[in-house]
């Protein structure tokens, strides 16, 4: 997921959400909703844990403006249970809440990071991971941490690290799936991801380029037409991180001749996958 953002007042679950996470994710963490709002509009945010209980009450005007902001924002309620607000909580879900956690009961490390894991499993990299089945599982992996960490700006050294293996043996898998180099492999992680937020209408071109650390927005459009011919604006019309994946894609299909003399099956795995996504 990459950036998980977090309105806990409580010292305490603040700290099990780190104990779970570890460094496997960026913790976000917000002292109010307005702040949680600026950092989900500056930042790729995919998790929300909140307190719908901060300040003293229910705050679900809030949640409903941030679901209507950040449709693809997945909000989980981490609250202490009382008997007062088991109202509330059973009128979460219909209020906008995607999941709940009660203090004590579900806060486990190994619960929450499984939390993590299935607010996930909604996310871009899942659906990639499905669409991908059947290629080679390394060069699979290196994208998908080029997608869940592109905020990161991995270089490829650091890429191969992530996958606890040698660079020269990621190239060679890479090269071997007609997936493109490690380097641009990175790079068009960064624009699946940048795509995605594209797909959400308020969200601007710089704002998109800020939140994945591109050096400005004109490097940010000129990377868009270098591996798409197409502005921002343009990928969003197009399809967002669906035009980019299946664009990527078609690209697989043709790492060589020789190479598809040799593996007959890839380039209809390639079609295949293209249209799936």
């Amino acid at each position: 997921m990459g950036v998980i953002a977090t309105l806990l007042p409580n010292a305490e679950h603040l700290q099990r959400v780190r104990s779970a996470i570890r460094d496997r994710h960026e913790i976000i963490v917000c002292d109010d909703w307005p702040s949680l709002s600026r950092v989900c509009e500056r930042r790729p945010v995919r998790l929300a844990l909140v307190d719908i209980f901060a300040g003293g009450q229910s705050h679900f005007d809030r949640v409903r403006q941030l679901k209507r902001r950040f449709p693809r924002l997945t909000l989980v309620a981490y609250v202490t249970f009382t008997a007062d607000r088991a109202y509330d909580l059973f009128d979460a879900g219909r209020q906008g809440m995607d999941g709940l956690v009660l203090a004590g009961q579900h806060d486990s490390p190994r619960a929450l990071y499984a939390l993590v894991e299935q607010s996930e499993s909604r996310s871009l990299s899942m659906i990639m991971r499905q669409s991908l089945a059947g290629l080679d599982p390394v060069a699979v992996d290196a994208l998908l941490a080029a997608v869940t960490r592109a905020h990161e700006r991995l270089s490829p050294d650091a890429l191969a690290k992530l996958l606890s293996l040698p660079r020269r043996t990621v190239s060679s898998h890479l090269l071997r799936a007609g997936f493109p180099s490690a380097q641009r492999l990175l790079t068009w992680g960064r624009l699946i991801v940048a795509a995605h937020m594209l797909e959400e209408p308020h969200r601007s071109a710089q704002r998109v380029a800020s939140a994945l650390e591109f050096p400005s927005g004109s490097a940010f459009r000129n990377t868009c037409q270098r591996y798409l011919h197409a502005s921002p604006q343009e990928i969003r019309a197009r399809g967002g991180a669906g035009y980019v994946i299946r664009t990527m894609l078609q690209q697989l299909q043709r790492p060589s001749a020789a190479a598809s003399e040799r593996s007959p099956g890839s380039a209809r795995r390639a079609r295949h996958l293209s249209l799936a996504i």
